[in-house]
């Protein structure tokens, strides 16, 4: 059996130990690994969307042991990101979902992208805008349409994500939707899709027929 295939073989908790550099032997350490699954409902996601403070609430899991698992999904996150960063062209709601998931996927807080794109709808630049809190953050117009000036965009497309799973836009993003359309227009822009992203899917503005 080759390494690849005894990688696959070993259950979740002991691929945790390998990666975590913790050995078989040590007993009491591999316990913390059981409490840690069992704690995150033995599921990956649910693991990912932990914090630092919140895996040093687990009994005997200490700040190295959190970091290191902090550091998987970042690896993970690193090495989507590279792949789906080489699709430089935007034809589709799903592009822009297959970008940026990887950013957005299982946060416990919101986040704020734009895309920027020339007239061919190829990127020209992706700027995180903002970072906020479990149930908003602040999306700043102005600054939106600064970059956009800066790198003589033609389109944008709006992203952020809804921790709490819900799909449907709030009153404020509606506002914020609407504000942009028409200011975008004045200045030769032009607002493309806002999406909205959560951990069972997205909500596209442009799909919907909502801009």
């Amino acid at each position: 059996m080759n390494a690849q295939n005894q990688l696959q073989q070993l259950s979740d908790t002991a691929l945790l130990n390998l990666v975590l550099a913790l050995a078989d032997k040590n007993k009491q350490q591999s316990q913390v690994m059981e409490r840690t699954w069992r704690w995150h409902q033995q599921n990956w996601r649910t693991l990912a969307k932990s914090s630092h403070w919140d895996l040093l609430e687990i009994y005997g899991l200490d700040q190295q042991m959190a970091m290191r698992i902090l550091g998987i999904f970042e690896i993970c996150k690193r090495y989507q990101s590279e792949e789906v960063r080489q699709r430089r062209h935007i034809k589709t709601s799903k592009d822009v979902f297959d970008l940026l998931q990887v950013q957005l996927a299982d946060l416990d807080h919101e986040q704020f992208f734009v895309l920027y794109l020339n007239y061919a709808n190829e990127i020209i630049e992706l700027v995180q805008l903002s970072i906020g809190g479990r149930h908003s953050t602040i999306a700043d117009a102005k600054r939106i349409f600064q970059m956009g000036l800066r790198c003589a965009a033609t389109g944008i497309i709006l992203c952020h994500n809804h921790p709490s799973g819900q799909r449907k836009p709030s009153e404020q993003d509606l506002a914020l939707t609407k504000d942009i359309k028409d200011f975008a227009r004045l200045i030769d822009m032009k607002l493309l899709d806002h999406l909205i992203f959560t951990d069972n899917g997205y909500f596209s503005f442009a799909d919907e027929g909502c801009l």
